[in-house]
């Protein structure tokens, strides 16, 4: 019978985003030590026996307990259309957490691996999904990728770095074959990937956690007002949310944005700090920065964003997301 004292995470990860699962890792269980347990699986989509071993060490020494899932024969049978996007397969993974997590807990908290929990999360833990799939955090997209997967402008559209999920619910609608049917039905190139896929087959059955548990870097970057602008939301958090969530987040995501990524160089990110004193004591420490890998019309665009009158930038970043996808990503 599952304990509300013990929690269930799960992350997905090839080798290349191994470090960052670790480091992630390591904060959770840095600031959860009140839970009487945590089970983490990982749903592994090539990790190194080298990075395994750092990762089972981490667990060890804070008396957690990691599980490794491989997802080859999963992410083997997507029937995927990348085009020219280049996206790893692997983010695909979370799409199988209720084949991956046992049925002895009915719900996992999904983690990206650029998260940094700076918070104990059993408020979030102990929250009462009943009858939804998923509780999120609003994400910043166009509304095109919102609208093209069957939702209207006002709905709910979740960011996929951060999610409470019900695998009770999952199971008993047998979710995950939905998801495959999505992919199928899209021709294998679904808006945003498998974010859009939760997103578009769990419809109006998530529901908004606050944002503080998903901190994104846009949320740093932007005002409540010039979020809703630039993305053409009719509905977002308030200035006042997003105050309190810079102050005093619970996760810290580190997504692509004009502040860079806290293990580049260049990185502006008010936070970065979060991740490398986390990065200080994990089995990474020694690794040395990464080069800036935005591309230049992000590089740009930020230094107009800083420059330039706020209309003139806000308008311009605006007309840029509707081409994201061959700008920015």
């Amino acid at each position: 019978m599952e304990d509300i004292r013990d929690l269930c995470v799960a992350y997905n990860a090839d080798d290349n985003y191994a470090k960052y699962l670790g480091i992630s890792m390591l904060s959770l269980f840095e600031a959860n030590k009140e839970f009487k347990g945590i089970d983490v699986y990982i749903m592994d989509c090539g990790i190194s026996d080298k990075n395994k071993e750092k990762l089972v060490k981490i667990a060890d020494e804070y008396g957690r307990r990691i599980f490794f899932a491989s997802m080859k024969d999963f992410i083997s049978g997507l029937k995927l259309n990348m085009g020219h996007k280049k996206i790893a397969s692997a983010t695909y993974a979370r799409l199988f957490l209720s084949s991956v997590v046992p049925e002895t807990y009915k719900k996992v908290l999904y983690l990206d691996c650029d998260t940094i929990i700076m918070d104990n999360l059993s408020s979030l833990w102990k929250t009462d999904l009943k009858d939804f799939f998923a509780a999120g955090v609003r994400d910043t997209v166009e509304r095109y990728a919102v609208t093209r997967i069957g939702l209207t402008k006002r709905d709910l559209y979740v960011n996929a770095g951060v999610l409470l999920v019900n695998l009770s619910a999952w199971r008993k609608h047998n979710i995950q074959k939905a998801f495959l049917d999505f992919i199928e039905k899209f021709g294998g190139n679904v808006p945003f990937h498998d974010q859009g896929i939760i997103n578009g087959v769990c419809g109006k059955r998530i529901f908004a956690l606050s944002p503080r548990y998903n901190v994104t870097s846009n949320m740093f970057t932007f005002t409540s007002d010039s979020i809703r602008k630039i993305y053409y939301m009719d509905s977002y958090y308030s200035e006042k949310e997003l105050t309190e969530a810079r102050k005093n987040p619970a996760i810290l995501h580190f997504t692509t944005g004009l502040v860079g990524r806290p293990w580049e160089e260049n990185c502006t990110h008010p936070k970065k700090d979060e991740f490398i004193k986390a990065a200080e004591i994990s089995p990474w420490k020694d690794d040395p920065l990464l080069p800036d890998s935005r591309r230049f019309t992000l590089k740009a665009f930020t230094f107009l964003y800083r420059h330039a009158p706020l209309f003139i930038s806000e308008n311009i970043y605006r007309i840029g997301n509707r081409f994201k996808e061959f700008v920015y990503d």
